[in-house]
């Protein structure tokens, strides 16, 4: 063997060696932000870097990234190059697999796997399964105990003032959810800085979320206020999953920050008649991370 052959051999075994170490050591390293929204379309933008140069073509095909068993994000091929560490590929999906990852989410109790899978292909031939997971934990109830509003004077057919009852937080969880309608069950503190008891005997509500009416409420329970005391008053609230989806949609918009606003109406009985005393603009913030938490590896 000459020495040109010598040197093809000595670079052949190199390259064999480092391409049994490439494939023994092959756990790509996945993250997925958000990317462009149209319509009810939204990219998700899935970055992957093989930790190491592919020493041969290869592809990855069948990426799917699920929420709570839910596919919201598939890819069928990407081409990797040869030497190639790094690439970056755009799926797009819909809003409505979003929510029903959600919703799937929310009857796992806001404690979910989220995995990513797919297949290698070396040299488009040879297979290599891959999946990847993390846990999603969420509280999202637990903004409405933010949900604060002080006394304000409200004057009852222009001549009797009357308090209007502070609100203390709502302390919810969650009831019945499906594609119909997702419901909320919550216990709206108040307090009642007036000198004579505020009996609550109904309620309407209105829940909105980044200016979109996305669900409303009514009463389960009443109660009487004591004066200058404390009380608490049940609630069903129901959100909407349509509206829902366009709010969730001005969400991400917003880099995964939005403005939840309650308006309220009260009925109490005063004088032996029943009045409405509106208590309006309770808003809080919600922020997430959903897939700028995500590192899979």
């Amino acid at each position: 063997m000459g020495k040109v052959g010598a040197i093809i051999a000595v670079v052949f075994l190199v390259w064999l060696i480092y391409a049994g170490y490439f494939a023994l050591n092959f756990h790509p390293r996945v993250s997925a932000n958000w990317g462009a929204i149209e319509g009810d379309n939204i990219d998700v933008e899935f970055r992957m870097n093989l930790g190491n140069p592919s020493p041969l073509p290869l592809s990855v095909e069948n990426v799917t990234l699920k929420l709570a068993d839910v596919p919201v994000a598939t890819i069928n091929k990407i081409k990797v190059g040869f030497l190639a560490q790094k690439v970056t590929i755009t799926s797009t999906i819909n809003l409505d697999k979003v929510v029903d990852g959600f919703i799937a989410h929310i009857k796992n109790k806001e404690d979910s796997t989220v995995e990513i899978s797919g297949t290698a292909k070396i040299l488009n031939v040879i297979p290599y399964q891959f999946t990847h997971s993390t846990q999603l934990k969420t509280n999202i109830l637990s903004y409405l105990q933010e949900l604060k509003q002080e006394p304000k004077t409200y004057t009852i057919g222009g001549l009797l003032p009357v308090k209007t009852p502070g609100i203390e937080g709502i302390y919810a969880k969650w009831g019945d959810v499906s594609r119909e309608g997702i419901e909320i069950i919550g216990d709206i503190k108040l307090y009642n800085q007036n000198n004579f008891p505020l009996p609550i005997t109904n309620l309407k509500a209105e829940l909105y979320m980044n200016d979109i009416k996305v669900g409303k409420g009514e009463i389960i329970k009443g109660a009487i206020i004591p004066a200058g005391g404390y009380g608490t008053v049940k609630v069903r609230v129901v959100l909407f999953p349509d509206p829902f989806k366009e709010a969730i949609k001005k969400h991400i918009m917003n880099g995964e920050v939005s403005r939840v606003r309650v308006n309220i109406e009260f009925y109490a009985k005063i004088a032996g008649e029943e009045v409405v005393i509106p208590v309006k603009d309770i808003e809080t913030t919600i922020e997430t991370n959903l897939l700028g938490s995500l590192s899979f590896s």
